[in-house]
């Protein structure tokens, strides 16, 4: 397991950062629940829970959730629309294993795919959902043409992810102390640092105002957000153009 020192050198390139997170998720899969309950204290389903209400109404929509891990959102999608049609994508087979194992439904339908290369049909979805999925993505800017390629024009586009604040010494007190907590999580759950990486990320991703100017510049309009833990996530619901 890699020391907290090395973490940001282990994602400084696409191909590092992808065989990183494949690594680590496939590490913690089985335990990924209780870690994110532990590091949200307890809020975490809460706010994915927001994430799905914050959809409009589809009476059989086409759905896919990238980066689904352990399948709660992919659920509760199923569930929010039960005509309809789920797709939750994750990178890590171990993932997609615990997914099928705990969300047996038979709208749903679980793939280990790449967010960038989903293979899925041009214009197929009606909605797109990630939740601490963005910011996984090796190369943002491929994730975002991914996305508005298997959306339908005004298809909708909603995360869940944490948020960086523009201004640099807000920045240096989230980064730290996201390191730290995590980090925690991580040797108390896994032997080892390994939510530190969520520090790490947040580092590389764009800051508020940079990520919506990148919706921007990809097609996307933003539709409405909503801050959670006090700014440190915030929910994002968008359409595309």
């Amino acid at each position: 397991m890699p020391p907290w020192s090395n973490i940001r050198a282990d994602i400084q390139t696409p191909d590092k950062k992808r065989d990183y997170n494949s690594g680590l998720f496939t590490r913690v899969a089985r335990e990924y629940d209780g870690a994110t309950r532990a590091m949200s204290l307890g809020r975490d389903q809460t706010w994915k829970r927001w994430l799905v209400e914050a959809l409009p109404s589809f009476p059989a929509p086409r759905c896919v959730d990238l980066a689904c891990g352990t399948g709660d959102v992919t659920a509760g999608l199923a569930k929010r629309f039960p005509q309809g049609e789920i797709v939750g994508i994750d990178l890590t087979p171990a993932m997609i294993e615990v997914s099928r194992e705990r969300y047996p439904q038979p709208n749903v339908d679980f793939r280990v795919r790449d967010m960038c290369r989903t293979g899925i049909e041009a214009g197929w979805a009606d909605v797109v959902t990630g939740s601490y999925a963005l910011r996984n993505a090796p190369v943002l800017d491929e994730a975002l043409v991914e996305i508005r390629r298997i959306l339908k024009p005004d298809g909708c586009a909603a995360f869940l992810d944490f948020a960086k604040p523009p201004a640099q010494w807000r920045q240096s007190l989230q980064i730290p102390l996201l390191k730290f907590w995590g980090g925690f999580w991580g040797v108390v759950l896994h032997g080892g640092p390994e939510h530190a990486y969520i520090a790490e990320s947040l580092r590389q991703f764009p800051d508020r105002v940079a990520l919506r100017e990148k919706f921007k510049k990809h097609g996307f309009r933003l539709q409405h957000s909503k801050n959670c833990f006090g700014g440190m996530l915030e929910i994002l619901v968008l359409t595309r153009e």
